[in-house]
């Protein structure tokens, strides 16, 4: 049958059509704009959609850039955002009808980790990150910033500022030099012995000489030499911080509403701002920002950085509203050491669940992992104990030993690693201790230290605690201090 020159077939197809594009116009998703940021983890960004879309990302060279396609998504607005870190500048396009097409233009050849989709309150997110920006190296810019204040009439000291190592070495020096004075003024020693020998003459005629005697003794102790910064050849000795849960995952909720998320993640930045202006170590946040992040990638995502420790992180619940203190656990794939630990692990391990993740059982994994974990159980369980012994400075310890059970953030990491329970966040007067950032500091502080113990003693190679300890073994003195 044909409908004046117009075949049936035809004409069903052209109703097809527009019905189609009418429903694309009608309940196609929306790209409401795109947000991009840097930060201590690498280069992070974010398309916010009103509803989850189909999208393909192509890699390309010369130059670089990263395009992404997302078919059947319209764009409310061609405002860009600037870039940063490793993106240059964001610009958008149309290369079909109903794709709208997103370029993210690089300025180096660094590979975007897997983009993934995430669900926020305004709606889902597609997420893509760049790891590890260099020109952001927080030790290089420690070192930098030290560098750009030198003594006045160093002529020299504008040479090292080139080498974050060996500007971050000579502030030591005119800090150690600097304090010097205050501890035996040499111009105001003879002032005071003239206007006083007079008055005592007969008893203080030893008293001169144990002075010197004393000096002697302390003298030759600034002249072993123990490297002050990061040299050449060396490498930073990196922390990996994971903050726990985050995005849809808010953790444990305090009586006033608190979410774990956001202190544990308060507290991290805190840890990591400590550890980052430490010479010789460099922090390593998992997550810098409310997102959630499955438990294998946590550890994963401490792998790609090559870190030395693995710190996760958290803020203790119980039904008992009067419990308190901090605790420290390390993995056990062989039972808990008590019937809490295994609760607790067991709540930790149940963050997958919120976050509508597969726990999926893979039995040759699960071998592959114990074997590569147990090598590192001893030295976990060492670090943790230095960590609760510096969080005793802060206040009680909820335990008086490093417990232990199956914490699936810690039974994927391949190094020493252990989870940080802060606090109580379910205690009403401990929930605003965590909300205080003066005792974050003091939490950061004492992680730190615990951490600092540990290395001191048991030094990576390579790394300046190595060559702190090679220098003190050759001085014939004993290794310690901090860095």
């Amino acid at each position: 049958m044909r409908i004046r020159g117009i075949n049936l077939s035809q004409l069903t197809l052209a109703v097809a059509l527009i019905a189609a594009l009418c429903w694309n116009l009608a309940y196609g998703a929306e790209l409401r704009g795109v947000d991009v940021r840097s930060g201590a983890t690498g280069t992070r960004a974010e398309l916010k959609l009103d509803a989850r879309a189909e999208y393909s990302v192509i890699s390309l060279a010369n130059p670089d850039r990263l395009v992404v396609d997302l078919p059947g998504t319209r764009l409310r607005t061609t405002a860009m955002p600037a870039g940063a870190g490793t993106i240059k500048s964001v610009r958008s396009g149309q290369p079909v009808a109903g794709t709208t097409r997103i370029v993210f233009d690089l300025s180096s050849s660094v590979k975007a980790m897997p983009p993934r989709l995430e669900d926020s309150p305004d709606g889902p997110r597609l997420v893509i990150e760049w790891p590890g920006d260099g020109a952001a190296d927080p030790i290089a810019r420690i070192a930098a910033s030290t560098a750009a204040t030198p003594a006045a009439g160093t002529a020299p000291a504008a040479a090292p500022a080139a080498d974050p190592a060996l500007a971050s070495n000579d502030a030591t020096s005119r800090l150690i030099s600097s304090m010097g004075p205050q501890q035996g003024p040499a111009p105001s020693a003879p002032v005071a012995a003239t206007a006083q020998a007079p008055v005592t003459q007969l008893p203080p005629a030893p008293i001169p000489t144990p002075p010197p005697a004393v000096q002697r003794e302390i003298a030759p102790a600034p002249q072993v030499p123990m490297p002050a910064a990061v040299g050449p050849g060396m490498r930073p000795l990196v922390v990996a911080i994971d903050p726990g849960h985050g995005g849809r995952d808010p953790g444990a909720i305090g009586p006033a509403g608190t979410h774990e998320k956001n202190v544990v993640l308060a507290i991290s930045r805190e840890l990591a701002r400590q550890i980052n202006a430490t010479p010789g170590m460099r922090a390593h946040l998992v997550r810098d920002n409310d997102s959630y992040i499955e438990l294998p990638q946590r550890a994963a995502r401490a792998r790609r950085a090559k870190a030395d420790m693995f710190v996760s992180i958290h803020a203790d619940a119980a039904h008992n509203r009067a419990a308190y203190g901090s605790s420290v656990y390390t993995l056990s794939t062989r039972g808990a050491s008590s019937q809490q630990a295994r609760w607790l692990a067991d709540r930790e391990n149940s963050a997958d669940l919120v976050g509508g993740v597969s726990l999926s059982q893979d039995t040759l994994s699960n071998v592959l992992l114990e074997m590569a974990q147990s090598g590192h159980m001893r030295a976990s369980q060492d670090a943790a104990t230095h960590v609760l012994s510096g969080l005793r400075n802060v206040g009680k310890t909820h335990k008086a030993n490093v417990e232990y059970a199956n914490f699936s953030v810690l039974r994927n990491a391949d190094m020493p690693a252990m989870l940080v329970e802060t606090g109580f966040i379910s205690n009403a007067e401990e929930e605003q201790r965590l909300l205080d950032p003066a005792h974050q500091r003091r939490l950061a502080s004492a992680v730190l230290n615990g951490i600092n113990t540990y290395f001191t003693a048991q030094p990576p190679p390579g790394t300046l605690y190595a060559a702190r300890a090679a220098a003190a073994a050759d001085a014939g003195v004993a290794a310690g201090g901090s860095p």
